[in-house]
């Protein structure tokens, strides 16, 4: 076994040997050089500085065959394209400031003055144009050349334009005319009743009552002081549709201060006003049945209130009493 060992490590030196000598026996042919292509340089931007990195190139090849290791010259950045200097702008003409004036907004009344209570010169019509010339101290009234004359335009009913903030306070203006006060309705005095006579009798309230009676219309009363003591020869008249009768209170055996009519000489028509009231007494003394129109009547002037009654059912009303004052 170790003789074995032995045989292999000599066969493998000899061939070891063999493989030097081959190696040895004539010089290897100088490989040719090969060129190295040029660097390409990527542009970066201004101001930013890349480390170009070391290549090799071929310039000449030695006798030997070596090559020899160069540093790339450094390309120079170009500079940046001339940028555009911007063109100043053309100047413009500056407009002129347009002249203040007013617009009418409608139909506006043009007056004397800064107010109603000046008396109107015309009239401005929708969107008409006016020269201002002024305004009043409150600015709520503009001064205008209104068609060659000077007129007011109220400031709430019209539109400005132009350089209002330049216009000047009018310094004489013109005082406001004083308007006459309006006339005041004056009530129209109404027709006033003649005052009420002091009549020498007073028809007694509530002193008369009426109650039906079919068969005949009647009225009877008294006349009496304000003792209620009766009072005879007091003339008492009765009226429906004129004069009708008179008669005198005690008179014709009617009683003491008493005085009663039946004219009818039945129910009176339905319908019929009927009036009693005290009247003055003739100088002379009455007939039997009073004065009527067959005697004809005298001074019938009322001497008290009247008592009355429109007839619609025959009736019999008594009690109804004067009261002498």
């Amino acid at each position: 076994m170790q003789t074995r060992k032995v045989i292999l490590s000599l066969t493998f030196i000899l061939m070891l040997a063999m493989v030097v000598a081959g190696c040895g026996a004539k010089d290897a042919p100088a490989p040719t050089p090969t060129r190295t292509p040029n660097p390409t340089f990527t542009s970066t931007p201004e101001g930013q500085v890349v480390n170009a990195p070391l290549f090799e190139q071929d310039v000449n090849a030695t006798a030997t065959g070596e090559s020899v290791a160069v540093l790339p010259t450094d390309t120079p950045t170009p500079p940046p394209p001339p940028t555009d200097t911007p063109a100043p702008p053309t100047p413009t003409d500056t407009p002129t400031p347009a002249p203040p004036s007013v617009i009418a907004n409608q139909v506006v009344n043009v007056r004397s003055g800064p107010g109603t209570a000046y008396r109107v010169i015309g009239q401005a019509q929708p969107n008409q144009k006016f020269p201002i010339t002024g305004k009043n101290p409150q600015g709520d009234w503009w001064q205008i050349d209104f068609n060659g004359q000077t007129g007011w335009i109220i400031d709430s009913l019209v539109a400005k334009e132009g350089q209002i903030d330049t216009v000047q306070v009018v310094a004489s203006i013109p005082p406001a005319p004083t308007r006459p006060p309006k006339p005041t309705n004056t009530p129209i005095p109404q027709p006033t009743q003649p005052p009420k006579p002091a009549y020498p009798y007073t028809l007694g309230q509530g002193t008369w009552r009426c109650d039906p009676n079919p068969g005949t219309t009647y009225f009877n009363g008294f006349v009496r002081d304000r003792n209620n003591n009766p009072v005879n020869g007091v003339c008492v008249h009765i009226a429906f549709y004129g004069p009708r009768n008179t008669k005198c209170s005690g008179c014709d055996g009617v009683g003491n201060g008493a005085w009663g009519f039946s004219p009818f000489g039945g129910p009176a028509p339905k319908g019929t006003p009927v009036e009693i009231y005290v009247v003055p007494c003739p100088s002379s003394p009455l007939p039997a049945g009073g004065l009527t129109e067959s005697t004809g009547f005298g001074d019938l002037t009322p001497m008290s209130d009247k008592w009355t009654m429109t007839i619609n059912d025959s009736v019999q009303c008594t009690g109804i009493t004067f009261y002498k004052n």
